[in-house]
């Protein structure tokens, strides 16, 4: 006789805030710390200690993630945007005041996991919001007069109660959220429903981790239309690859994008793996997890630079075919090797390249998000 397995019923999911477990972030240093004792959250590795400060770091992530974003919106006075709308289950992203109408938008979006806004659970917990949170950056671009748009990628589903939640740590029923159901769709959908006709004219994308992959979707899928608009990607310890991309999209790398990477020497590695120049970020603390901090400055003045000058100069005829190796080694060696260097930051000799000559452009491969 088959007997069917019993099923626990999922106890009900409580969301406590940071204030309800006896913690707050410091409003004067960025601290998490607790009320009581106004002590910094610790994580002990004592053996007697350990399951205690598991149980008390997981309790904490999210309610610290939340508090991260209600001062992006109590304080930075973004405005939260649903996605895809209000209307049904719903993620949100957050914008700067006039985001999605001005010129010059900086659109940050963070790694596996996470919250929108949140580079690290641990950083953000153990070093503050200072390290482990978007906040800077976005207090950095708009000091420069930049637009900010922060993306939520890991909010894909929405509990039962209406609030959107990660598949990587919500334990229940939910239900996906359209045009967000991973990650990488997120990152699509946004693009193409709010940005790609928006009237921004200058973006520039800052990823960190796994997020750099999703944004080389848009360089690779809707080649034209994005490197119209778009100024530069700033990537952040990026996990992509270059393969399956034409050479119209590497020619772009190699001018539209920077690599900010975790190093304990100092050294750069080389662009094969990545397509763009690489800048090593000395990084001899702990954590990997504290490169998007540590790089901060260097990101936020190239994208600077970036935006100003626009998109990249004649892209777009640089087509997105494949050519042979030979051609694009050499095209490449042209650009790099200039004597020198127009007002814009692109090399003079781009001028005297005649793109459709070197690629021969296939059809669009863009497949869309809509």
């Amino acid at each position: 006789m088959f007997i069917r397995p019993h099923k626990p019923t999922p106890e009900p999911y409580t969301r406590h805030s940071l204030r309800d477990l006896g913690y707050q972030i410091d409003p004067d240093d960025g601290q998490v710390r607790n009320i009581s004792t106004n002590e910094l959250f610790a994580f002990t590795e004592d053996p007697a200690r350990k399951k205690a400060n598991i149980e008390l770091y997981n309790s904490l992530v999210h309610p610290a993630s939340r508090a991260v974003l209600d001062i992006m919106t109590d304080t930075l006075h973004m405005e939260p945007i649903a996605v895809p709308n209000a209307g049904q289950p719903h993620c949100f992203i957050y914008a700067t005041p006039g985001a999605l109408s001005g010129d010059k938008l900086v659109v940050l979006v963070v790694g596996n996991g996470t919250f929108g806004g949140v580079w690290a659970w641990n950083i953000l917990l153990k070093q503050g919001i200072h390290h482990g949170s978007v906040i800077d950056y976005v207090r950095d671009c708009e000091q420069r007069g930049l637009s900010v748009l922060v993306l939520n990628p890991n909010m894909n589903i929405v509990a039962p109660d209406g609030v959107a939640e990660s598949y990587n740590s919500y334990v229940g029923r939910g239900t996906e959220i359209k045009g967000s159901e991973t990650a990488d769709e997120h990152v699509g959908y946004v693009w193409s429903h709010m940005l790609r006709d928006s009237p921004v004219r200058s973006i520039a994308f800052v990823t960190y981790s796994t997020s750099g992959s999703a944004v080389i979707d848009l360089l690779k899928y809707d080649y034209e239309r994005f490197v119209e608009k778009t100024a530069c990607v700033a990537f952040i310890d990026s996990t992509h690859s270059l393969f399956d991309m034409g050479s119209g999209s590497i020619a772009w790398l190699e001018l539209g994008a920077r690599h900010w990477e975790t190093s304990v020497s100092g050294n750069s590695t080389s662009v094969d793996r990545v397509g763009c120049p690489v800048v090593a970020v000395d990084n001899t603390t702990e954590s990997r997890e504290m490169t998007p901090s540590l790089c901060r400055n260097g990101v936020v003045e190239y994208v600077t630079e970036c935006i100003e000058r626009g998109p990249v100069p004649d892209a777009i005829e640089f087509g997105d075919g494949q050519s042979n190796a030979a051609n694009l080694a050499q095209l490449i060696d042209d650009l790099s090797s200039s004597d020198s260097d127009g007002a814009d930051g692109i090399p003079d000799r781009l001028s005297n390249v005649t793109m459709n000559q070197t690629f021969e452009v296939k059809e669009d491969g863009y497949i869309g998000w809509d």
